[in-house]
């Protein structure tokens, strides 16, 4: 166990980070919007397409136990709680977000209403039941967290001999980077790795059978989509939003595929199992 003073540094710095999230970046206003671009429930890249295309990788059964951290407004989990009738546990540290999941979870059928839950949780400073979960799921999340290695091994612990870890996430391009792009990191207080140091941090955790797959190119492509669906929707937006929100959305996602463009951002792929 950690000492008492790194486990209180870590609490202040979760608790700092949750509010700032709740305030700034995922205020229940900026989720809502985040979702006019991603799709109802979702606030990660490329939305229900991805999560389909992703899930497909992961052979889940009736009655698994999969963990899903930083569910969001609960996509994921509905999703595969439909489709494949698993059992979701899913945290995210942003309460905006999990109140938000939880509104939708009241409004979904029993069979799925039954097999998701939603919780507030710092994943840094949880408790992980041992030898739990089949799978351990993340989408574009984890680029919050400064120690990955710590909190990949406690990923490593609660998956059951054999289960399954899928994470996608930011990361940055390999080469020098541009002024602006480390900007945009400083001001997220983003710790991005390129692809291959985080499959190597996911290695180093006592993962096996590890696969880091630079998937930038599909990043890119639901970028120019979703913006593309976005502004033939303008008026739309505005009606229930602002014109401000609409340009500020707009900006977001012409940046975003700038950076990608440019090399600077990238976006991973990592699975890995549980000796």
């Amino acid at each position: 166990m950690p000492p008492d003073s790194a486990v209180e540094e870590s609490v202040t710095k979760s608790e700092k980070l949750q509010k700032w999230l709740d305030l700034n970046q995922y205020s229940r206003k900026g989720v809502l919007r985040y979702e006019k671009i991603f799709g109802r429930t979702f606030v990660s890249v490329g939305g229900e397409y991805t999560t389909r295309m992703l899930t497909e990788k992961l052979n889940l059964q009736q009655n698994m136990k999969l963990l899903d951290i930083g569910c969001g407004t609960g996509g994921s989990a509905f999703y595969m709680a439909r489709r494949y009738g698993v059992d979701v546990h899913g945290i995210d540290l942003s309460t905006n977000m999990v109140d938000i999941a939880a509104d939708y979870r009241s409004e979904m059928e029993a069979t799925v209403k039954h097999r998701v839950q939603f919780y507030v949780e710092d994943a840094i400073t949880m408790e992980y039941p041992v030898d739990f979960y089949d799978i351990v799921y993340s989408r574009d999340t984890i680029l919050h967290i400064r120690d990955k290695l710590n909190l990949f091994q406690s990923f490593e612990r609660t998956l059951k001999p054999g289960g399954k870890l899928l994470i996608t996430d930011y990361c940055k391009g390999d080469q020098e980077h541009s002024e602006e792009f480390k900007e945009y990191v400083k001001s997220r207080d983003y710790q991005l790795h390129t692809v291959q140091d985080y499959g190597n941090i996911i290695q180093r955790a006592g993962f096996v059978d590890v696969e880091a797959v630079d998937v930038t190119s599909l990043m890119l492509e639901m970028l120019e989509t979703e913006l593309e669906k976005f502004l033939k929707n303008e008026q739309g937006f505005v009606d229930e939003f602002t014109q401000e929100d609409f340009n500020y959305l707009k900006q977001g996602w012409m940046d975003k595929i700038r950076r990608v463009k440019s090399g600077d951002q990238a976006w991973g792929l990592f699975t890995a199992t549980k000796a």
